[in-house]
Protein backbone atom coordinates (compact mmCIF):
# COMPACT_ATOMS: atom_id res chain seq x y z
CA UNK A 1 0.00 0.00 0.00
CA UNK A 2 1.53 3.36 -1.03
CA UNK A 3 2.38 5.79 1.77
CA UNK A 4 0.22 8.44 0.06
CA UNK A 5 -2.88 6.39 0.98
CA UNK A 6 -2.35 7.20 4.66
CA UNK A 7 -2.76 10.20 6.89
CA UNK A 8 -0.20 10.66 9.67
CA UNK A 9 -1.51 11.88 13.03
CA UNK A 10 0.18 12.69 16.30
CA UNK A 11 -1.34 12.78 19.75
CA UNK A 12 -0.84 15.80 21.96
CA UNK A 13 -1.93 15.31 25.57
CA UNK A 14 -5.73 15.32 25.95
CA UNK A 15 -6.37 17.18 22.67
CA UNK A 16 -6.55 13.97 20.70
CA UNK A 17 -4.91 13.33 17.35
CA UNK A 18 -3.87 16.11 14.96
CA UNK A 19 -2.78 15.60 11.33
CA UNK A 20 0.76 16.32 10.17
CA UNK A 21 2.26 16.29 6.68
CA UNK A 22 4.23 13.21 5.63
CA UNK A 23 7.31 15.39 4.99
CA UNK A 24 6.82 17.57 8.09
CA UNK A 25 9.59 17.47 10.70
CA UNK A 26 8.38 17.04 14.28
CA UNK A 27 10.59 17.73 17.29
CA UNK A 28 10.02 14.71 19.55
CA UNK A 29 11.24 16.75 22.52
CA UNK A 30 8.13 18.95 22.30
CA UNK A 31 6.16 18.71 25.54
CA UNK A 32 2.93 16.77 25.32
CA UNK A 33 3.59 14.58 22.27
CA UNK A 34 2.41 11.12 23.27
CA UNK A 35 2.52 9.13 20.06
CA UNK A 36 1.89 8.79 16.34
CA UNK A 37 -0.76 6.97 14.35
CA UNK A 38 -1.14 6.22 10.65
CA UNK A 39 -4.71 6.05 9.36
CA UNK A 40 -5.84 5.19 5.84
CA UNK A 41 -7.70 7.93 3.96
CA UNK A 42 -10.11 5.33 2.68
CA UNK A 43 -11.48 2.43 4.67
CA UNK A 44 -9.60 -0.82 4.22
CA UNK A 45 -11.47 -3.99 3.34
CA UNK A 46 -10.50 -7.16 5.15
CA UNK A 47 -11.89 -10.66 4.85
CA UNK A 48 -12.90 -12.73 7.86
CA UNK A 49 -14.38 -16.17 7.14
CA UNK A 50 -14.92 -15.17 3.47
CA UNK A 51 -17.00 -12.09 4.43
CA UNK A 52 -15.76 -8.56 3.72
CA UNK A 53 -15.61 -5.89 6.42
CA UNK A 54 -14.52 -2.26 6.19
CA UNK A 55 -12.09 -1.01 8.84
CA UNK A 56 -10.49 2.37 9.44
CA UNK A 57 -7.40 1.22 11.33
CA UNK A 58 -4.15 0.06 9.74
CA UNK A 59 -3.15 -1.85 12.90
CA UNK A 60 -5.65 -4.03 14.76
CA UNK A 61 -5.51 -6.80 17.36
CA UNK A 62 -7.20 -10.18 16.81
CA UNK A 63 -9.74 -9.15 19.50
CA UNK A 64 -10.61 -5.98 17.54
CA UNK A 65 -10.93 -7.92 14.28
CA UNK A 66 -13.20 -10.53 15.90
CA UNK A 67 -15.33 -7.72 17.37
CA UNK A 68 -15.80 -6.21 13.88
CA UNK A 69 -16.80 -9.65 12.53
CA UNK A 70 -19.08 -10.48 15.49
CA UNK A 71 -16.99 -13.48 16.59
CA UNK A 72 -16.88 -14.59 20.23
CA UNK A 73 -13.16 -14.54 21.25
CA UNK A 74 -13.86 -16.92 24.13
CA UNK A 75 -14.94 -19.67 21.71
CA UNK A 76 -12.75 -18.85 18.68
CA UNK A 77 -9.31 -17.56 17.75
CA UNK A 78 -8.00 -16.06 14.51
CA UNK A 79 -5.59 -17.26 11.87
CA UNK A 80 -4.26 -14.89 9.24
CA UNK A 81 -3.84 -16.31 5.74
CA UNK A 82 -0.88 -14.58 4.09
CA UNK A 83 0.54 -14.80 0.56
CA UNK A 84 1.43 -18.33 -0.46
CA UNK A 85 -1.23 -19.74 1.92
CA UNK A 86 1.04 -19.16 4.92
CA UNK A 87 -1.05 -19.41 8.12
CA UNK A 88 -0.23 -17.29 11.17
CA UNK A 89 -2.12 -18.27 14.33
CA UNK A 90 -3.07 -15.74 17.00
CA UNK A 91 -4.47 -18.40 19.35
CA UNK A 92 -2.29 -17.37 22.28
CA UNK A 93 -1.71 -13.72 21.35
CA UNK A 94 -5.06 -11.91 21.16
CA UNK A 95 -3.40 -8.51 21.82
CA UNK A 96 -0.85 -8.78 18.95
CA UNK A 97 -0.87 -5.73 16.65
CA UNK A 98 -1.49 -6.89 13.07
CA UNK A 99 -0.68 -4.63 10.11
CA UNK A 100 -3.89 -4.40 8.07
CA UNK A 101 -3.61 -4.25 4.29
CA UNK A 102 -6.18 -4.39 1.51
CA UNK A 103 -5.34 -8.09 1.10
CA UNK A 104 -5.71 -9.03 4.80
CA UNK A 105 -7.57 -12.32 5.13
CA UNK A 106 -8.50 -14.13 8.35
CA UNK A 107 -10.32 -17.29 9.38
CA UNK A 108 -11.83 -18.05 12.77
CA UNK A 109 -10.97 -21.38 14.38
CA UNK A 110 -12.85 -23.06 17.19
CA UNK A 111 -10.91 -23.32 20.41
CA UNK A 112 -10.06 -26.70 21.90
CA UNK A 113 -13.03 -28.92 22.76
CA UNK A 114 -13.98 -28.82 26.44
CA UNK A 115 -13.55 -32.24 28.05
CA UNK A 116 -12.86 -31.44 31.68
CA UNK A 117 -12.20 -28.75 34.27
CA UNK A 118 -9.91 -29.02 37.27
CA UNK A 119 -11.65 -28.37 40.60
CA UNK A 120 -9.57 -28.37 43.79
CA UNK A 121 -6.72 -30.17 41.94
CA UNK A 122 -9.02 -32.96 40.65
CA UNK A 123 -10.08 -33.44 37.03
CA UNK A 124 -13.87 -33.35 36.63
CA UNK A 125 -15.71 -34.24 33.42
CA UNK A 126 -17.31 -31.15 31.85
CA UNK A 127 -18.34 -30.51 28.24
CA UNK A 128 -20.52 -27.37 28.34
CA UNK A 129 -19.14 -24.05 27.13
CA UNK A 130 -20.42 -22.30 30.29
CA UNK A 131 -20.38 -23.14 33.99
CA UNK A 132 -22.31 -21.61 36.90
CA UNK A 133 -21.20 -20.85 40.44
CA UNK A 134 -23.43 -23.68 41.73
CA UNK A 135 -22.05 -26.11 39.10
CA UNK A 136 -18.50 -25.51 40.36
CA UNK A 137 -19.56 -25.98 44.01
CA UNK A 138 -21.33 -29.26 43.11
CA UNK A 139 -18.21 -30.50 41.32
CA UNK A 140 -16.15 -29.67 44.43
CA UNK A 141 -18.49 -30.83 47.22
CA UNK A 142 -21.23 -32.89 45.55
CA UNK A 143 -24.00 -30.44 46.53
CA UNK A 144 -24.60 -26.82 47.52
CA UNK A 145 -25.28 -26.50 51.24
CA UNK A 146 -28.61 -24.93 52.23
CA UNK A 147 -27.14 -23.86 55.58
CA UNK A 148 -27.14 -20.01 55.57
CA UNK A 149 -23.87 -20.02 57.57
CA UNK A 150 -21.97 -21.85 54.81
CA UNK A 151 -20.17 -19.59 52.32
CA UNK A 152 -18.35 -20.68 49.17
CA UNK A 153 -15.46 -18.84 47.56
CA UNK A 154 -14.42 -19.65 43.98
CA UNK A 155 -11.25 -18.45 42.25
CA UNK A 156 -10.19 -19.58 38.79
CA UNK A 157 -7.25 -19.37 36.41
CA UNK A 158 -6.35 -20.59 32.90
CA UNK A 159 -9.71 -19.23 31.76
CA UNK A 160 -10.90 -17.85 28.44
CA UNK A 161 -8.93 -15.00 26.76
CA UNK A 162 -11.39 -12.27 27.79
CA UNK A 163 -10.99 -13.18 31.48
CA UNK A 164 -8.14 -15.65 32.07
CA UNK A 165 -8.38 -15.42 35.86
CA UNK A 166 -10.73 -14.11 38.51
CA UNK A 167 -13.35 -15.08 41.06
CA UNK A 168 -17.01 -16.05 40.83
CA UNK A 169 -19.97 -14.87 42.88
CA UNK A 170 -23.24 -16.68 43.62
CA UNK A 171 -25.47 -16.71 40.53
CA UNK A 172 -22.64 -16.01 38.09
CA UNK A 173 -22.18 -18.01 34.87
CA UNK A 174 -18.92 -17.84 32.89
CA UNK A 175 -17.39 -19.34 29.74
CA UNK A 176 -14.92 -22.17 30.35
CA UNK A 177 -12.09 -23.75 28.44
CA UNK A 178 -10.60 -27.21 28.64
CA UNK A 179 -8.63 -27.86 31.85
CA UNK A 180 -9.59 -24.50 33.36
CA UNK A 181 -8.61 -24.50 37.04
CA UNK A 182 -11.08 -23.73 39.86
CA UNK A 183 -10.24 -23.46 43.56
CA UNK A 184 -13.31 -23.73 45.80
CA UNK A 185 -13.32 -23.18 49.56
CA UNK A 186 -16.19 -23.74 51.95
CA UNK A 187 -16.41 -21.64 55.12
CA UNK A 188 -18.85 -22.10 58.01
CA UNK A 189 -19.56 -18.77 59.76
CA UNK A 190 -21.07 -20.33 62.89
Amino acid sequence: TPVEDFELLYKINEKGFEPIQLDEIVDLKTAGIEGFKAKPYRKLKIKVDDKQYEVEECFMTPLEIMEVAGINPDRFYLKEIRKGNVEVSYKDDVEHKIAITKTSCFVSCEREEIKCVIVNAREKAWSNEKISFDDVVKLAYGEVSTNPNVIYTINYKRGVPSKPEGSMVKGEVIYVKNKMIFNVTQTNRS
